[in-house]
């Protein structure tokens, strides 16, 4: 387990530039935190690191799903904040971009399924005050050896930041 504390945005996006370096094909993310702790953010700070116009990234809320191809994987954005706990995933197709080809960020990950969380990487961002998120990154067991990668990426950009 990772824990850290993002100070700002520039904070933010270092962690999505070092996730989207080590991600590969097939694997989830799963974002949880309060309304307004930054979790589109990160999206597109990740979309920004596999070479996808950040820009493009919004929120998918009404949508449940945006997809985005054109950078390094394709990439699949969900929200289920709408869904909420008694939400029928099913009807999202939400499963069929689990089929390791995608990589898949699900916002209000909580509210999916049990077995579809297992092998997740899981992220919690606690909203501190406007600029300071305390952050906890689990591995749900796929990450290994990455997640020690992550946070030297971590490390060594928040150096940076300070220098």
């Amino acid at each position: 387990m990772i824990r850290l504390r993002l100070c700002g945005i520039k904070a933010t996006m270092g962690l999505g530039s070092c996730l989207a370096g080590l991600l590969l094909p097939g694997d989830v993310i799963l974002l949880s935190g309060d309304l307004g702790a930054g979790k589109t953010t990160l999206v597109k700070a990740i979309a920004s690191g596999l070479g996808i116009d950040e820009r493009m990234v919004t929120s998918p809320s009404f949508a449940i799903i945006h997809e985005y191809r054109g950078g390094r994987l394709p990439f699949c954005h969900a929200d289920l904040y709408r869904l909420g706990d008694r939400g029928d995933i099913a009807e999202t197709c939400l499963v069929e971009y689990m089929d390791g080809k995608w990589v898949v960020v699900v916002e209000w990950g909580e509210y999916l399924d049990d077995e579809l969380k297992t092998e997740a990487l899981k992220i919690t961002l606690e909203w501190l005050d406007e600029e300071v998120r305390d952050t906890m990154i689990e591995d749900g067991g796929q990450w290994g050896a990455r997640l020690h990668g992550l946070e030297s990426c971590i490390k060594n950009t928040q150096k940076k930041d300070k220098d």
